[in-house]
């Protein structure tokens, strides 16, 4: 009889989101003026997701138009450059108008596990603020079942600062083929909140 849980090779499509179009920004302007099109060519996804996250950067001063193309029968495609100065390395979170959204829970918690770096739950929810209690326990059990902290009585340590962003925690849907041991088809994974 096999065990219940096997090591299967998983091939994960993960969403690249505004991050990784800003990625991709980020490269596409050190060669020059870049188009939506360009962006979204880069990526699996929708030109007019693309093409959102671009209207939120320009709204807020992050992107400029430098010039317009006339592209035939369809409209004229906007050709962009980011904003001297306005180039942080990790994207621009946006509301539709260009306004900075506010750091996120998950943002928040990993700031004060990376500051403290030995921590419980309510220690974190003392240094954050307005984090409830819950999605700081179940971020920090999910990051103890990644391997990037470990729990020590009621005690969590930080063993594996992986940088900046804040690990982000996904849920996959898949299908399994029992008999031939594989996944079968593409996976995708969307972020949960812990």
């Amino acid at each position: 009889m096999r065990p219940l849980l096997e090591m299967v090779q998983l091939n994960l499509a993960v969403p690249r989101g505004e991050a990784g179009f800003w990625s991709i920004i980020l490269e596409l302007d050190k060669a020059g003026p870049w188009t939506v099109r360009q962006v979204s060519d880069r990526t699996s996804v929708r030109v007019q997701s693309a093409r959102m996250y671009i209207r939120k950067l320009r709204l807020g001063g992050f992107a400029e138009v430098v010039e317009t193309r006339a592209t035939g029968n369809l409209p004229d495609a906007m050709v962009y450059r980011l904003a001297e100065g306005k180039k942080p390395l990790l994207a621009p979170r946006l509301n539709n108008d260009g306004e900075p959204l506010p750091e996120t829970n998950k943002d928040k918690l990993w700031r004060a596990m990376k500051m403290t770096r030995k921590f419980t739950p309510d220690d974190l929810v003392a240094a954050c603020g307005d984090v409830p209690w819950s999605t700081a326990r179940g971020y920090c059990f999910a990051l103890t079942a990644a391997g990037i902290l470990v729990k020590q009585g009621d005690v969590f340590r930080l063993v594996k600062n992986l940088g900046n962003q804040a690990p982000r925690v996904l849920r996959a849907k898949l299908v399994f083929d029992p008999n031939a041991n594989v996944v079968v088809g593409s996976s995708i994974a969307t972020e949960i909140e812990p």
